[in-house]
């Protein structure tokens, strides 16, 4: 009688066992399902504001890239040339001043020299 009881007792307990283990594992795995879906759904929708940020930054650096480009770029070049020619004008000039000076001054001294001896050179044919 008494492992007639055990017996009787065992295996209802046995089989809610079961179905208590079968529930609780039917009722995790919804639970881990429905929670990988929302975090799945949050990565996408993380990923896609990410993007649409960073299509946005991009869009302005090609912006700001545009303008300077368009604007800022020809008057700074401008500016360097004009600055650099200036520059190389002044180096260009005080290259070329002791040349030319030399020439001048060479030119008027031959020049002198050939005037000179034509002025002595038609008084002494005069005398």
């Amino acid at each position: 009688m008494q492992k007639q009881m055990t017996m009787t007792v065992t295996v209802p307990v046995t089989k809610e066992g079961r179905r208590l283990e079968a529930a609780l594992g039917r009722s995790m795995e919804k639970a881990v399902k429905s929670n990988a879906d929302a975090l799945w759904a949050r990565i996408q929708e993380e990923n896609a504001k990410n993007e649409k940020l960073l299509r946005d930054r991009f869009q302005h650096v090609i912006g700001l890239i545009t303008n300077f480009m368009n604007k800022d770029l020809p008057a700074v070049l401008e500016k360097t040339v004009k600055k650099e020619m200036t520059s190389v004008a002044q180096a260009l000039v005080r290259s070329m001043s002791p040349a030319i000076e030399k020439t001048l001054s060479s030119t008027i001294a031959e020049s002198f020299q050939v005037r000179t001896l034509s002025l002595i050179f038609i008084s002494t044919s005069s005398n």
